[in-house]
């Protein structure tokens, strides 16, 4: 699993949630009950200074980008390239990740302790 987020993406972001160095954003993907999963262009993100036991963190312009294990379900192993488009803001890209295919990367009981 690979978090990769462009220049524009880390600065549109940056702008939108009015961050400074040392600020943390969080990412995770948005799912509709009874749904299957899409790993669409548009997932979520906010501002998450502590993150939760981060699966994986990209520091990235002063800013801490991280997905926490709560949300390891939706982004599995699959890489994920978050970048930035004029017409639709902020975009994720998972080139490996068919829809509906979801896995958590991590076992918890392993991860607990």
């Amino acid at each position: 699993m690979r978090l990769i987020i462009t220049d524009s993406a880390s600065q549109a972001i940056i702008k939108e949630l009015g961050l400074t160095a040392g600020n943390g954003v969080r990412f995770f993907g948005i799912q509709k009950p009874g749904q299957k999963v899409d790993h669409g262009h548009k997932q979520g993100y906010e501002r998450d200074d502590q993150g939760d036991r981060p699966i994986i963190h990209v520091k990235k312009d002063g800013i801490d980008y991280h997905i926490n294990f709560e949300d390891a379900w939706f982004f599995g192993s699959h890489d994920c390239l978050i970048d930035y488009d004029e017409e639709e803001g902020v975009i994720f890209t998972f080139p490996d990740a068919p829809d509906g295919i979801s896995s958590a990367s991590i076992d918890y009981d392993r991860f607990l302790q």
